[in-house]
């Protein structure tokens, strides 16, 4: 704990009588403490990094979902020069805490987390203030470089494969076809990490974190991280409960099967990035914790690739790496 982060808490909550514990979580290039004041009560200090461009979005984000009524947690003092930012502190119950309560504990929650990025993702694009900063949009280039970063760090790193030429060619056809299919579904601004872990409980009620990715992108990119999320564990009738709820508070002017076709084929890009993350951290930052996520990850995406049709080269593919998995104790 440096002298200039001890000087900052210590001017916005006025004593310098403060304990601070590091929190330990996550992947990304943050610090974070939690900061304790002799009153008792607590917040959040954090200090983020310039590795990834995006955390410095985070607070002009946060201010506009507040805006428009998503639950986002409440900024205390901000220096952007210095990278510092004090918040309140939203305790430690999040959606992956509540993994093996009853269903209908999970069940209310996920509710009303999805009620929450609905409002995101029935925001106008026309409504976003130019000068919000937001991360690239999803386009064709986009969606590739996450093909090519789950088949770098999962396909080969972890699993050790390599595509044949036929492969290869069926490869690129298939990914293709894919991003043609995403490219059909109308533009909206996404969470682009809306999963378990980023769904904080506070007064039995969600609040989200993590939205500093936020960008245009297609909704079942977040309903599939939520929903699929390879933290969490949901049955075949809990998952189909989800995918109606939302078809219901969205009421779009399509059919409940074209919208559960953009849903699988959404799950199955978004779990191709998520198995290429844990492959990156796990195995490139040296952060095995996440390797153990790749088995629950891989069982998501087969189930997602049998669901949408038209993989059977990422089938095939999937398949050996579901044995290598397991031979290598991941």
């Amino acid at each position: 704990m440096n002298r200039d982060i001890r000087q900052f808490v210590s001017h916005h909550l006025g004593t310098a009588e403060i304990q601070y514990d590091p929190i330990l979580k996550g992947g990304s290039d943050r610090t974070f403490y939690r900061v304790r004041v002799p009153s008792g009560a607590t917040f959040i200090f954090m200090e983020y990094g310039t590795e990834v461009e995006e955390n410095a979005y985070w607070a002009e984000i946060n201010r506009f979902m507040t805006e428009i009524g998503i639950p986002v947690p409440r900024i205390i003092a901000y220096d952007s020069r210095r990278r510092f930012m004090l918040l309140e502190d939203l305790g430690d119950a999040d959606m992956h805490s509540l993994r093996a309560a009853p269903w209908r504990k999970r069940r209310r929650c996920c509710l009303m987390a999805l009620s929450a990025i609905h409002r995101l993702h029935r925001t106008p694009l026309s409504d976003v203030p130019a000068s919000l900063k937001l991360c690239r949009g999803y386009d064709r280039s986009l969606y590739t470089w996450e093909h090519a970063y789950f088949r770098e760090n999962f396909i080969e790193a972890a699993c050790g494969l390599s595509l044949s030429g036929p492969q290869e060619r069926n490869w690129t056809e298939e990914m293709e076809a894919l991003i043609d299919r995403l490219q059909k579904i109308p533009e909206c601004l996404i969470h682009r990490d809306f999963q378990s872990q980023n769904i904080m409980i506070r007064n039995d009620r969600p609040v989200l974190l993590d939205f500093q990715g936020m960008r245009k992108g297609n909704l079942f990119y977040d309903l599939a991280s939520l929903i699929c999320d390879p933290y969490v564990s949901f049955s075949p009738s809990e998952r189909n409960e989800l995918i109606a709820f939302y078809y219901r508070i969205m009421e779009p002017d399509y059919s409940f099967e074209k919208f559960t076709g953009y849903f699988w084929d959404g799950a199955v890009q978004r779990l191709m990035q998520a198995l290429g993350a844990y492959g990156f951290l796990g195995l490139k930052k040296n952060k095995p914790a996440f390797l153990h996520h790749m088995a629950n990850g891989l069982k998501n995406l087969l189930t997602a690739v049998d669901n949408a049709g038209g993989l059977e080269t990422l089938n095939h593919l999937l398949t050996e790496c579901k044995t290598i998995l397991a031979r290598k104790n991941y």
